[in-house]
């Protein structure tokens, strides 16, 4: 005889709680749980784009969190359009002549350059590793995880997020990128994990404590 505790598949003593009926039906099997579906949203860039209310050039870029921004440059500073809100939507650019190419990029002449990311490695508690494709070749970067967070707070990275690269002095280079929110962000970065905690003293000692700490 059943004991009312837990049924096998083939019972039908009655015992099974609140509305049953008594006996399982072949299809009780697919009546679990189900959890609700969460809106999701597709990371895009619309470079051939006019304002809505002006009808000037400009870019329409959609976070992966559904942000919506636009802007006149599609790089660092990342100059938003004025005159415009995130609920509008933008239309197909038209009687634009775009063959000229006579206007200049203000993120091309600061030395940035687009860089494909592709993913990023957690290193230890204070630096990750983020590899991506920069000028027609794959690079390895490691940068401190509070460089993109505000307040010291640690930020991973999204690999979906519009981002550029310029190098600078002393082989160190910077990232700049959109944040999830579709908000700038910028990091130092570095080519190898001995520059990143040379020229980062105090997040390695702050790490060495930390561990000597543990032991």
């Amino acid at each position: 005889m059943c004991n009312a505790w837990n049924h096998p598949p083939s019972c039908s003593c009655g015992w099974g709680g609140e509305g049953h009926a008594g006996k399982r039906s072949p299809l009780s099997r697919y009546d679990a749980w189900v959890p609700p579906l969460q809106p999701a949203y597709e990371s895009f860039t619309r470079p051939n784009s006019s304002c809505p209310v002006c009808g000037d050039p400009v870019f329409f870029y959609q976070s992966p969190t559904g942000g919506r921004v636009f802007f006149d440059e599609l790089g660092p500073p990342w100059p938003k359009h004025p005159c415009t809100d995130s609920s509008c939507i933008p239309k197909p650019l038209r009687g634009v002549d775009q063959s000229s190419g006579s206007r200049e990029i203000g993120w091309e002449h600061d030395g940035w350059q687009p860089i494909l990311l592709r993913f990023e490695t957690e290193i230890d508690q204070c630096f990750s590793k983020v590899v991506g494709v920069w000028c027609h070749q794959e690079v390895e970067l490691y940068f401190r995880k509070t460089a993109l967070g505000r307040f010291g707070a640690k930020v991973r990275l999204n690999p979906k997020s519009l981002a550029h690269l310029r190098e600078l002095k002393n082989s160190t280079y910077e990232l700049s990128l959109l944040n999830d929110a579709g908000n700038p962000a910028r990091a130092r970065c570095y080519p190898s994990l001995a520059l990143a905690r040379e020229f980062e003293p105090s997040i390695s000692k702050r790490s060495l404590k930390a561990k000597k700490k543990r032991r």
